[in-house]
């Protein structure tokens, strides 16, 4: 594995046990951002290893697909890409309107690490498989 594919992969766990421990503390705000991050930085992960280059984006739908075009079996619909996409923005004040629903609230949070928790398994095993 590459030397930046390992750093982008450490920092992605360190932002999932950020976002765990987030949860029990009731920061949701936190988990969604730590979560999306998390997320990221995976799929950064495996198009740095794969050597292809990327935008400097946030847009885990765009990513996502990157991913996909590559063979990668991605276990993330649109719909939650989409999601992620959303709540990452609760790093900003609500008031800026970013939020159209609002500050993430505990259901969010639990499902953004749920994502988040499906992406951890899913590198685990490619990491054992592909060696990535």
């Amino acid at each position: 594995m590459k030397k930046e594919t390992e750093e982008w992969l450490k920092i992605a766990f360190e932002d999932y046990k950020s976002a765990k421990l987030l949860y029990e503390e009731k920061l949701y705000r936190m988990v969604c951002y730590h979560s999306q991050q998390m997320i990221e930085k995976i799929l950064k992960a495996i198009l740095t290893e794969i050597e292809i280059d990327f935008a400097r984006t946030h847009n885990i739908l765009d990513l996502r697909n990157a991913v996909k075009r590559f063979g990668y079996k991605i276990n993330l619909s649109d719909e939650n890409a989409v999601f992620l996409n959303g709540v990452y923005r609760s790093r900003y004040p609500a008031d800026l309107g970013l939020l159209p629903s609002g500050e993430p609230k505990r259901e969010d949070a639990r499902k953004a690490l749920g994502i988040a928790k499906i992406i951890f398994d899913y590198i685990e095993i490619l990491q054992k498989t592909k060696g990535i």
